[in-house]
């Protein structure tokens, strides 16, 4: 049984996005902006701060795999239609060896599992609609960072996958990774917690928050936006929320 389906006449909503993790963070943000710019936005998450009339949620856990198999995506008459997989977890920061199996399938399924479906929903259930589709990636993707195993191993297989869907041109759809860079979000605020004998690379981390290195959050969903208005001017598949001039 589906969790939940939706019909949205064009006549009400010209813009609609789909986006995952909406609880908190980029994702809540960027489902705010989204908001404010007349978009019909559907957020999937555990848990919902927004409240506005044209903010449809879906309390769903991303890391349950048996939970995403049972969403539908809504159906709407809109021409134009945006997915934006954004929820993800950093996950447990301990060395490889010191991973619960537990750990590693919930990781997996977030990060990997459930975005991949989304993915294949997305570009099979709106198939002759123009569609924007952008995967939330990480600069973890190209670099081995220690104590981050899932999270660099799930984000380069995202990005991968990006890739591949790119080049397999399917009808009416834009795909992109996109890399947020060093945001100042709960994830942040969990390295830093971590203990320095699990994680080496902890100095680099709170120096990003006591030099104020991190981006906002505002900053970042409005980067975001502007590459989802924009999108017809980037040629790559693989972008840096960095590299976007809102000057």
């Amino acid at each position: 049984m589906k969790i939940k389906i939706n019909t949205i006449d064009s006549d009400q909503v010209q813009k609609v996005a789909l986006i995952t993790g909406t609880g908190g963070g980029i994702g809540k943000a960027t489902a705010e902006l989204l908001l404010k710019e007349g978009y019909l936005v559907f957020g999937y998450s555990r848990t919902n701060k927004i409240n506005h009339p044209n903010f449809n949620f879906t309390v769903i856990d991303l890391s349950h795999i048996a939970q995403v198999n049972d969403l539908s995506l809504p159906i709407i008459k809109s021409d134009n239609v945006l997915l934006i997989n954004n929820a993800a977890t950093i996950g447990s920061i301990v060395p490889f060896n010191k991973k619960e199996t537990s750990d590693i399938i919930n990781e997996y399924n977030l990060n990997l599992v459930s975005p991949t479906i989304l993915c294949r929903e997305f570009i099979t259930t709106y198939p002759d609609k123009e569609k924007l589709l952008i995967n939330i990636g990480s600069g973890a993707a190209n670099s081995p960072i220690p104590s981050w195993s899932t999270y660099c191993a799930t984000k380069a297989a995202l990005e991968m996958l990006t890739q591949v869907i790119a080049e397999e041109n399917h009808k009416n759809l834009k795909v992109f990774s996109v890399h947020p860079g060093v945001v100042d979000t709960n994830m942040q605020k969990t390295i830093r917690e971590t203990e320095k004998h699990l994680f080496p690379l902890l100095s680099k981390f709170t120096a990003y928050h006591s030099k104020n290195e991190l981006e906002t959050i505002s900053i970042a969903a409005q980067k975001l936006y502007y590459i989802i208005r924009n999108s017809n001017e980037f040629t790559k598949n693989i972008l840096s929320i960095r590299d976007v001039n809102l000057k």
